[in-house]
């Protein structure tokens, strides 16, 4: 299989709901990764469409809040997006992943993954094992790509070893 670039919940967002600028600059990100991952496929987590679902509904003005959804409705359905579903086997690998960083976090010394020094989040865990679903493994593209690395022992890492691509 070729390369395929895991879309996380905040590229969504920016896509659908960001401001002019802001989408501008994230799609602009992503197609320059498109250009450096030629051939390569989308995809997302089943997480990621819930979360994207949630920043839809919580909008108070009925008008924007049906536009957004139908906004990701009609990314999500694309025939040519990947959606990773969350299964007993993926729920299995987040919780190895979030409680592997959870117990690097408790040795001293080790700064755990996240963007204020929190720990692995559980719906990042599991985009980080929707990641590892694929042979090889997704690139994993966020803006917040905090949340997904660490430093052990004084060099930085990323959770399961993921590439992670930062755009926005």
């Amino acid at each position: 299989m070729s390369d395929v670039l895991l879309l996380d919940t905040n590229v969504w967002s920016h896509l659908v709901l960001g401001e002019q600028s802001r989408r501008l600059k994230v799609q602009a990100d992503l197609d320059a990764l498109l250009l450096k991952y030629p051939g390569a496929a989308r995809a997302t987590s089943r997480v990621c469409v819930a979360e994207c679902f949630v920043a839809a509904r919580r909008l108070l003005d009925p008008t924007e809040r049906a536009a957004a959804e139908a906004a990701f409705v009609s990314e999500f359905e694309n025939p040519q997006l990947i959606i990773i579903e969350i299964s007993k086997e993926l729920a299995d690998l987040a919780a190895s992943l979030r409680a592997d960083v959870l117990r690097r976090a408790a040795i001293p010394g080790n700064v755990p993954a996240g963007p204020d020094g929190g720990k692995l989040k559980l719906p990042d865990a599991f985009i980080a094992a929707s990641c590892l679903d694929f042979n090889p493994t997704a690139i994993l593209v966020t803006e917040n790509d905090a949340d997904f690395r660490f430093t052990e022992d004084g060099i930085q890492k990323t959770v399961a070893g993921l590439v992670v691509e930062r755009v926005g």
